[in-house]
């Protein structure tokens, strides 16, 4: 029954994110296809990313109350209804149901991942936390060097409603692997509490652990500059390298080449270390990368761009030990009980923060040039390690 529901959830989780990228990487298109502006094909990602910020607390609430598997079962169930809103959209004048979907299509989502962490809690066993999200992170890793092709490539040749088709069919099948689940479910019973102080409690939960308090502040710290990356890889290829802006796919395959080879590493680096350790050395990573990507972008040679990659590899290996390493900390220091909320938590700080750096760093880049806000990247990543292991609490025992 184990190795079933093991299966079951693994495979389930890797179909349905599948979907979703395909889905994603062709939604762009289309809408740059229907309207012809890069603006407007950058507001599908917003739309999809918006509902986050506003009912993730209220998402980990409802997962946290209900039986995990089921509101899965529901979310998913939803999500790909709500895609049926896309048929029939030929014109310009139809975007505004691409953007209602993405908006449905992200808030049903964000239900999801919380019930997704939740329900992992239960299918397995707190020892085996650090390598199922090392192998999910692989695998998702994985994933994006492909799935931008398939994406593309079934939108030019089959359409938009054959990726819809797609994405609908994933849902069906993830769906359908969630009814071979059965565990025991750990949910919060009914509270006299006002709603809202109930869906704030994954916070209060957050800053009254030191342990996960130290975590949130060093990840914050890093996160409140990475997201300079997103405008400074093109003013690195354009400028630093003098290539042309298409050469950011190049950094963005070598980025998942490095995060696949973290995402392997993660479990036995967590099995010897511990995961703070290993989300220490993820940082170091990022920092070490960040520089060698600076000292790359001085000359203008095929050495210098061969330099910038290796930074980057190593940037996608720490990224991803980093994260594997805070998602196995969380999980093993929430009681399951609170383990939505405090999921869904994390996500609206994280990314909050990130979206906010995106917003900094395209500033930046424009005024300054790349080789700043890549420097600060680098040192907000040591400052962060410096922060995890100086007095660093130990990890609370959880008590259901």
């Amino acid at each position: 029954m184990r190795s079933r529901n093991a299966l079951a959830y693994l495979i389930g989780t890797l179909l349905s994110g599948f979907g979703d990228k395909v889905l994603f990487i062709a939604a762009g298109i289309w809408v740059r296809e229907l309207t012809g502006s890069n603006a407007a094909a950058g507001l599908t990602f917003f739309f999809y990313i918006a509902p986050t910020m506003v009912i993730g607390p209220l998402a980990g609430l409802i997962v946290d109350r209900l039986p995990r598997r089921r509101v899965l079962i529901a979310a998913n169930t939803l999500s790909a209804l709500s895609l049926l809103g896309l048929i029939g959209v030929h014109s310009a004048s139809g975007l505004w149901r691409i953007y209602l979907v993405m908006v449905i299509y992200g808030a049903l989502a964000t239900v999801g991942s919380a019930a997704d962490v939740g329900l992992r809690t239960s299918v397995f066993d707190p020892e085996q936390f650090g390598s199922v999200n090392g192998l999910l992170s692989t695998v998702s890793e994985g994933l994006r060097l492909v799935v931008p092709l398939i994406g593309a490539g079934l939108f030019v040749l089959a359409g938009a409603m054959a990726v819809v088709g797609v994405d609908i069919a994933t849902y069906a099948l993830a769906i359908s692997l969630l009814f071979l689940i059965r565990v025991q479910e750990h949910h919060e019973a009914a509270s006299p509490q006002h709603w809202r102080a109930q869906a704030l409690a994954g916070v209060r939960h957050i800053f009254a652990s030191p342990f996960q308090r130290r975590l949130t502040w060093a990840l914050t710290v890093l996160l409140g500059t990475v997201g300079f990356f997103e405008t400074a890889m093109f003013a690195v290829a354009t400028d630093g390298l003098r290539r042309s802006a298409a050469f950011v796919g190049v950094f963005v395959a070598v980025q998942g080449v490095g995060a696949i080879l973290g995402g392997v590493a993660s479990a036995s680096l967590m099995r010897r270390f511990g995961e703070l350790k290993t989300a220490a050395l993820g940082m170091v990573a990022i920092a070490f990368g960040s520089a060698i990507v600076l000292v790359g972008t001085q000359p203008h040679s095929l050495v210098a761009v061969l330099i910038v990659c290796g930074g980057i590899v190593l940037l996608g290996v720490g990224i991803t030990l980093l994260l594997v390493a805070v998602n196995t900390a969380i999980q093993r220091s929430t009681p399951r009980r609170l383990m939505g909320r405090v999921d869904a938590a994390f996500n609206v700080i994280f990314n909050g923060v990130q979206s906010i750096s995106i917003a900094l760093g395209a500033g930046l880049v424009a005024l300054v040039g790349f080789d700043i806000p890549i420097l600060l990247i680098a040192l907000s990543a040591l400052i962060g390690t410096a922060m995890l292991g100086y007095r660093t609490p130990a990890m609370e025992s959880v008590e259901e």
